[in-house]
């Protein structure tokens, strides 16, 4: 028996039970009828001849022969007709036709035609006596069945034969059935009880417990079979392999395979046990052996092309699924049902509405529109799509599709819950009133999913009462009701209830899921209730989802939003990098300044990656946006230009203000220009950074365009177009932009943009009209952004009267502003009176940053540099002396920062920075130093005159705008 088990025989649920050969009819006459299948049942017209009205008496061999024939070929319904008309049933005719159904199914007639067999004959002596195959054909059933009470009969009935019945084969049935019914006890006892187990015996107590969940305890059962030498077969193997993926054991599963090729079972030998390693591979995440093992195989099946399309799909690999589809599709040129609800699958996670398109008219060129799961997957797929992409003309195709469908009883409710998630999708709440009925009518009002579904459409249409109405009538809710409400109460901003209705749930012992759980953390992280969330924590610590991917991730923003970074980083060590929220974590560290964490996740992203949104790819462009940041923006460009990540206007944004941050205004310009499609805050970006860099003029060349395009006009486009204005001294266009702009652009004017009027007119020498401006139109005369404009721009233009004027504004206000303090301190050396000037608090010490070979050197104002550096400096001043340099010590503009004068003022922290980048980096490379206050007066003065011979171009980013030093010039016009 044992030999006879093969590839062909697992492919059953249950382990097989062949014909004895006392039961079979010979067909050795008849060699060509032993190869009809259901597969190739065109063979039966060779059989016409047996047919019994062929010869008037025919014998009954005959008979059981074609009887089998039908049955080989699939063809039940002509086999029971055929028995049903035969003169004489012997017990072979009998346990064919029992065998058929225990094979092809209802399982009820075999048992059926077993009763019928025993109620059979006048007589005792008449009656028929079935055998030990007989009875595991019936043992079959019920375990196919889970008729546990008739297989407990039979059992009962074997056991009055005697010991002497139950052979090997029977005993074999007997753990089968048990199994399958789930009374693994039972199983293992009739198991023990046998004498000396053999292959079929082992393979069904292995079975048994694979089956049921028992995994592990089916892993030992294959471990003792090894030593003791059993012959291992395709069967044993596959349950094997499955007991590994249900575990995730990819070491052991690796180990087994090896086994498996070992024993001569490897490299296509066997495409059904090649399938089971496929699918193995697939869910411990393994694709490469997934791969290897799929182009290994000598003959690929549709089951071999559905495993694999799955298992990209099941990993998240969609690009990779849709690309093999192709493939198939060419190599093939067919596909099933279940190739079609993966391929669905992966269209709908990418939300590619048309490949979605394309896949629905081969459903209806096919004929698989009548399948109804293939179209709840396809109502899936555009319902997701609509929800993700503006899709207007698409919103009423889950509707037609939804007419199309030919709907059972069994997809009442998958229809019905999609349709009303179709609903709070569009927010349509007529619609979903509608559905809701429907829902009555049908009698499904009460599923769980159904329940759930109408909780969240009236959520998302903005009724939470009538969510709660819903729920109220449902007489025990259990987790998916609960976790839909808390969900619904939080989408509505309702995050006490929401918290509320997740106490009542836990007092009423109702374990919560992992949407539940979301929910909860995402009411903590919009109420800043850091305490209530670390009370969930450590309620979460205590169940099995500490490790859940969305729950980590939830945690990981509600630590990251109420500023608890460190134990935001802690979490990620919870979870595989790959699976990581690195958008929820790049936006928390941007909120906290800390750019340094940002460049670290890029790393790790690079290593395992990660998935990042166009929002996340701009965050990280704008964390390099410094000129000492310039090669790690660079590198990060590189990196998301490879992986295809710079298409989105989003990303492109941030790629033009990490360049303009740098200082690199010709690249940002290049990147602006290059992008095929621009949004309006790439226009705004691209503007401000015209303005920072000192070209105003092509800023307003910009916007002129921007305007051309329709494109859309916010406050910071506004803001950039006046300090541009202010920039050119055109003071006329500058008021009259403001006037309008409210009714024009719908942008009401704040302190910013008067402040850019007020540099205006202050730049411009407007005095008297400045005057009027402030007590005429500016709103909040409090504001010290107001004040602060106009004492800086009194500066520039070194108006004393300005300067005090708007210093005894800002001191009023608030005479504990430090920087009015600083700046009043500036003022009094304006006037010379030093020893007044000297009693004022200053800010402590500054620094200046460069950046060389990818390490950033910082300059302290209170520190000492290296020998290099003073000696280099040292080479400079002689230089400059030599070529006429002298120093304007009464610039207006001047800063001792240091406290004392300094030679030629080279002593300040942004002159030694670039010594040093002029000591390290190579010939006619730029200097790019960013300081940390303004840069004085004598230092620009300097910088402008060192350009003239150190033939490079000096870049300094001071605290107020970009100084590009070049040819003895500079960007800012002297105006800073």
């Amino acid at each position: 028996m044992h030999s006879l088990l093969t590839c062909s025989s697992i492919i059953s649920s249950s382990p097989p039970f062949l014909l004895l050969q006392s039961h079979t009819p010979k067909l050795t006459h008849f060699p060509q009828l032993n190869h009809i299948t259901p597969h190739n049942s065109q063979h039966l017209k060779l059989t016409h001849f047996l047919k019994p009205h062929a010869n008037p008496k025919p014998p009954l061999f005959y008979f059981n022969l074609h009887l089998q024939l039908y049955i080989n070929a699939g063809f039940m319904q002509e086999a029971r007709d055929l028995f049903d008309s035969m003169p004489e049933r012997t017990l072979i005719s009998w346990t064919i036709l029992m065998s058929g159904y225990a094979k092809h199914g209802p399982s009820t007639e075999a048992l059926a035609l077993f009763k019928e067999m025993l109620s059979t004959g006048d007589n005792h002596k008449t009656r028929l006596r079935p055998d030990s195959y007989v009875y595991a054909v019936v043992l079959r059933s019920c375990g196919e069945m889970r008729e546990l009470g008739f297989g407990k009969g039979v059992h009962g009935q074997v056991l009055k034969k005697g010991e002497a019945f139950l052979d090997g084969f029977l005993e074999n049935s007997l753990v089968n059935m048990y199994s399958s019914c789930g009374q693994l006890e039972d199983a293992v006892l009739i198991f023990d009880g046998i004498e000396k187990p053999g292959l079929v015996a082992w393979s069904s107590m292995l079975s048994a417990y694979v089956k049921n969940g028992f995994e592990k305890e089916g892993l030992s059962v294959f471990l003792d079979m090894v030593p003791k030498g059993i012959k291992l077969d395709a069967f044993v193997f596959s349950m094997v392999i499955k007991a590994c993926s249900n575990l995730e054991e990819l070491n052991l599963g690796i180990q087994v395979h090896g086994l498996m090729v070992k024993k001569g079972f490897g490299k296509g030998s066997c495409l059904f046990l090649d399938n089971s390693l496929m699918d193995f591979y697939a869910k411990c995440k393994d694709l490469k052996g997934l791969r290897k093992v799929f182009d290994q195989l000598h003959e690929k099946d549709l089951v071999s092309w559905n495993t694999l399309i799955m298992g990209y799909v099941h990993n998240f690999y969609y690009f990779e699924a849709l690309r093999n589809f192709r493939v198939l599709m060419h190599d093939i040129c067919y596909c099933d049902d279940f190739t079609i609800t993966s391929i669905l699958k992966a269209i709908s996670s990418l939300h590619d509405m048309g490949y979605g398109r394309q896949v629905h008219g081969y459903i209806v060129r096919t004929g698989l529109a009548s399948n109804s799961y293939v179209m709840c997957s396809l109502l899936d797929m555009y319902i997701e799509c609509i929800e993700h992409e503006s899709w207007e003309q698409w919103e009423k195709v889950p509707l037609k599709v939804y007419a199309g469908l030919e709907r059972g009883e069994a997809n009442e409710c998958i229809i019905i819950a999609s349709m009303l998630k179709w609903c709070s999708l569009l927010s349509n709440l007529d619609a979903g009133k509608v559905f809701h009925s429907l829902a009555n009518k049908l009698a499904v009002d009460s599923d769980p999913y159904v329940i759930s579904a109408l909780i969240d459409m009236y959520s998302k249409c903005g009724v939470p009462e009538a969510a709660l109405r819903v729920f109220k009538r449902v007489e025990n809710p259990g987790t998916v009701t609960w976790s839909a409400l808390i969900s619904g109460l939080s989408w509505n901003g309702w995050f006490v209830e929401a918290l509320t209705c997740f106490n009542k749930m836990q007092l009423n012992g109702i374990e919560a899921n992992e949407f539940t759980l979301t929910s909860v953390i995402l009411a903590c992280v919009a109420l800043g209730d850091l305490r209530k969330g670390r009370e969930l924590h450590c309620k979460i610590l205590k169940t099995c989802y500490e490790s859940n991917v969305s729950i980590v991730n939830m945690l990981i923003n509600l630590y990251s939003e109420l500023s608890d970074h460190q134990q935001a980083l802690k979490l990620c060590s919870l979870v595989p990098d790959a699976e990581i929220s690195w958008n929820l974590l790049i936006q928390a560290s941007l909120k906290a300044n800390d750019y340094e964490m940002i460049h670290k996740f890029l790393g790790r992203i690079q290593s395992c990656f990660g998935y990042l949104e166009p929002i996340s790819v701009c965050d990280i462009f704008r964390s390099c946006s410094s000129p000492v940041l310039l090669n790690m923006g660079m590198q990060a460009q590189a990196y998301m230009t490879k992986r295809g990540l710079l298409s989105h206007p989003t990303s492109g944004n941030g790629l033009i203000q990490m360049y303009s941050g740098c200082g690199k205004i010709a690249e940002a310009d290049l990147v602006f220009e290059s992008m095929p499609e621009k949004s309006s805050p790439c226009w705004t970006s691209i503007i401000s950074a015209k303005v920072e860099h000192g070209h105003p003029s092509e800023a307003l060349a910009l916007f002129n365009k921007m305007r051309r395009r329709n494109k859309l006009v916010d406050s910071s486009t506004l803001k950039s177009i006046l300090k541009a204005c202010s920039q050119m001294g055109r003071v006329d266009e500058a008021r009259s932009l403001l006037m309008s702009m409210e009714v024009v652009y719908g942008v009401k004017p704040s302190e910013e943009h008067y402040s850019c009027v007020i540099e205006a007119f202050t730049r411009a020498g407007m005095l008297e009209e400045l005057e009027n401006f402030i007590n005429e139109v500016v709103v909040d005369k409090n504001d010290t952004k107001i004040w602060n404009t106009l004492l800086s721009s009194a500066r520039v233009i070194g108006n004393m009267d300005i300067a005090k004027f708007a210093l005894e504004k800002l001191l009023e206000i608030d005479p504990n502003d430090c920087f009015a303090n600083l700046m009043l301190g500036k003022v009094l050396v304006m006037f010379g009176k030093w020893k007044d000037a000297s009693k004022m608090k200053t800010l402590g010490p500054n620094s200046s940053c460069i950046e060389v070979q990818n390490k950033i050197f910082e300059f302290v104002s209170d520190q000492k540099p290296s020998e290099e550096v003073l000696h280099k400096l040292g080479e400079i001043e002689r230089e400059m002396e030599e070529l006429g340099y002298v120093e304007d010590r009464n610039h207006l503009l001047h800063d001792a920062e240091e406290g004392e004068y300094d030679g030629a003022g080279l002593g300040h922290t942004e002159m030694k920075a670039i010594a040093f980048g002029l000591l390290s980096l190579p010939h006619r490379t730029p200097v790019r130093v960013i300081k940390s206050v303004r840069m004085c007066g004598t230092c620009h003065h300097a910088c402008k005159f060192m350009s003239t011979f150190v033939d490079r171009e000096l870049v300094v980013k001071d605290n107020c705008t970009f100084h590009h030093f070049r040819d003895g010039k500079c960007s800012c016009r002297d105006s800073w």
